[in-house]
């Protein structure tokens, strides 16, 4: 990977940005389009389902209807995650022939994380990568990752919490059992924010800024500037459509 192309941090509905993922990814497997690493965030707030999970199980439909909260299934695998404003979340697609992204799947977390662990320390929190595929600041879950390989691409999708209102985790069906041997009785136990760890407020562009950064350091690439192409905002829309409709959401 010599260049990297980085799209800047812009919020969107949950299907716009699932699309717009899937549009970029299929463009970089296609070689149309360079790797891209997208910084983005979430208008209004939503709940992100992995590819084969049933949403029935996994999140609370009625609550987030009452709550204006969106739901979309992820093309990537992994649990649900509840995205709201004070999150940055980014999609990284290469091609699954680069060799800057090992090709074991435990590698390439490790790899694609390593500039996220980097950003949180350099902003002052004690980050570590603890596989699979999480990022820990002293014990609990500060950022999460997915990732799909088709189209030609590796797409990794992955979050950073800022911050939460842990009043939304509502939205989500805790797997009891699975919290409790660890002796968690709820989400808000397992999971922490950048300004509970650092005791103030990180912005979105003080951590988009940390993070490339650290993405030009370790991948030793050069950093574009970049937005999506025609070819990838021509085909978003209908992706898009896909993402809203109610045969992907509940399919099996």
């Amino acid at each position: 990977m010599d260049r990297l192309r980085v799209i800047s941090f812009s919020a969107h509905d949950a299907a716009s940005n699932m699309a717009l993922d899937e549009a970029i990814a299929r463009a970089v497997g296609a070689g149309a389009s360079p790797p891209t690493l997208r910084l983005y965030g979430w208008d209004p707030p939503a709940v992100s389902i992995g590819y084969f999970q049933e949403v029935e199980g996994e999140v609370d439909m009625d609550f987030c209807e009452a709550n204006g909260i969106g739901v979309v299934r992820r093309l990537t695998g992994g649990g649900a995650v509840l995205h709201t404003r004070g999150e940055l979340t980014y999609s990284l697609a290469v091609s699954d022939r680069d060799p800057a992204v090992p090709q074991d799947v435990q590698g390439s977390y490790m790899k694609i994380c390593a500039p996220f662990v980097s950003a949180l320390r350099e902003l002052g929190a004690s980050a570590c990568f603890r596989p699979i595929n999480d990022i820990e600041v002293g014990g609990r879950k500060v950022s999460g990752s997915a990732q799909t390989r088709r189209f030609g691409a590796v797409l990794q999708h992955g979050t950073i919490l800022l911050d939460i209102d842990e009043r939304l985790l509502c939205a989500l069906r805790a797997k009891m059992e699975k919290l409790r041997e660890r002796g968690i009785t709820g989400h808000a136990q397992r999971v922490t924010t950048l300004r509970r760890e650092l005791g103030r407020r990180v912005s979105h562009g003080e951590l988009s800024r940390a993070v490339k950064r650290q993405f030009k350091e370790q991948f030793g690439c050069k950093l574009d500037a970049g937005r999506p192409t025609s070819g990838e905002l021509c085909s978003a829309p209908s992706l898009a459509e896909r993402y809203r409709s109610v045969e992907w959401l509940f399919r099996r």
